[in-house]
């Protein structure tokens, strides 16, 4: 099954009305916020680069209903980008939903010709992000991308499907070649030349720009990972996972926004999570109003890195054990666990090695390139912002410059505790 062909979206943004016709007219939305129209509550809510958003309440419910327009929206209609990009989001949701349905917003509403997505609104649900900048502590945020990491990578492998069924769900993403595209540009290519879509604070990190240009150790490494991207389909990614698409409490987790799904290797998605906490440790010495007063929460994101992994490959080996049906080392094959028990450890091994080299590209890019995080954008002290930047990159750095399985997650924690020990102030 291929995807649906490209759709002819609306040229504009709904505005309030027309979203209320439309639900109106439409059976399903219209019994679910019930008869009274009158009544409904709608406001645009959307702070992404790609989409607009919208919440709409009435009769007691509430929906968050995304439009893709046929531009991204940071572009402001400047840059074509395909509207089917909803269609991909709302398959890869309903995968993720089959095998970690705690971890992923309902959906409700899908109308391909607008391309309006309806889907559960999160409440009272956070952008992590947010909430870590806020120095927020989400105690069970780590347990739980583990449950979802592992249950969503390892259902859509080879070692779940089989071969028929895992290249017609490949087949199935496969169209999202507009998405991919940015991926491949933003995050491997555009970083680590001369591009006038990168930004960074300069002139202060010039050098350290410079320096990553010109080291041609790291920039094989980076297209070493940039070529396992476009050629291995080892599981359906989320392909955007960082802390602006988790939405969360203190006791519920959930992922948001798959419109980049693609199959691809394992260890990306795992990586850029936590290229983004590693991001948001070294910011957190800029939002200290006294020395150390952030160090308790750089212990908490630290330690969500390493039990993020740890949770990840204990459950992902249970399930290599427990469910391997597919047909990668099937168990007609190997009926005794044990015997495959090294192939595991080597599996993981590689899994963490590609997990690491894109954390690092990941902290890069979004130092020198297009796309920063608030994490940093937010910080208005000049000095500060840098201090933490130039920690992030050099951290990128040695990941990225690291023998290939030559380091553990904790190893690679350390290494950031580290140099914020040996940050000027410290």
């Amino acid at each position: 099954m291929t995807a649906s062909p490209a759709i002819a979206a609306p040229s504009q943004p709904l505005d309030a009305a027309a979203l209320a016709a439309h639900i109106a007219a439409d059976p399903g939305l219209s019994a679910f916020f019930g008869a009274d129209m009158a009544n409904l509550s709608i406001r645009e809510i959307g702070d992404g680069n790609l989409n607009f958003v919208f919440h709409v309440a009435g009769g007691g419910r509430a929906l968050a209903i995304k439009q893709a327009m046929p531009y991204s929206r940071m572009s402001g209609g400047a840059r074509a980008l395909t509207a089917e990009r909803l269609t991909y989001e709302k398959l890869a949701l309903e995968e993720f939903a089959r095998h970690a349905p705690a971890h992923v917003p309902a959906i409700h509403h899908f109308d391909a010709e607008r391309a309006l997505l309806g889907q559960e609104f999160l409440s009272p649900h956070v952008i992590m992000r947010k909430g870590m900048m806020d120095g927020v502590v989400y105690p069970h945020f780590a347990e739980h991308m583990a449950a979802y990491l592992s249950a969503c990578l390892f259902a859509t492998s080879d070692f779940a499907l089989t071969a028929s069924d895992k290249r017609r769900k490949v087949a199935r993403f496969a169209g999202n070649v507009e998405l991919c595209e940015i991926t491949e540009r933003l995050v491997f290519t555009e970083p680590f030349t001369l591009s006038d879509n990168n930004r960074w604070t300069s002139p202060e990190l010039d050098a350290e720009a410079a320096a990553i240009r010109g080291d041609e150790v790291l920039k094989q490494a980076v297209s070493a990972l940039k070529l396992a991207f476009l050629t291995r389909s080892d599981a359906l990614l989320h392909a955007d996972l960082h802390t602006g698409s988790i939405m969360l409490t203190e006791t519920d987790t959930r992922v948001i926004d798959p419109e980049f799904a693609v199959f691809g290797p394992m260890g990306f998605d795992i990586g850029m999570l936590i290229g983004n906490l590693f991001l948001n440790c070294f910011a957190q010495l800029a939002y200290e109003t006294e020395p150390g007063g952030r160090a308790a929460y750089r212990a908490f994101v630290l330690g969500a890195v390493e039990e993020i992994w740890t949770g990840f490959a204990a459950r992902f080996a249970a399930l290599w054990r427990e469910k391997r049906t597919g047909d990668a080392y099937p168990m007609r094959l190997f009926p005794e666990a044990a015997a495959l028990e090294a192939v595991l450890a080597r599996y993981l091994q590689d899994v963490l090695a590609d997990a690491l080299g894109f954390a690092g590209v990941e902290m890069i890019r979004r130092t020198l390139g297009r796309a920063h995080t608030p994490d940093y954008d937010a910080i208005t002290d000049r000095q500060r912002r840098c201090l933490s930047e130039k920690l992030a990159l050099s951290h990128g750095v040695m990941l990225l410059r690291a023998p290939r399985g030559g380091m553990s997650m904790t190893e690679a924690t350390d290494a950031a505790r580290r140099l914020i020990g040996a940050a000027p102030g410290r």
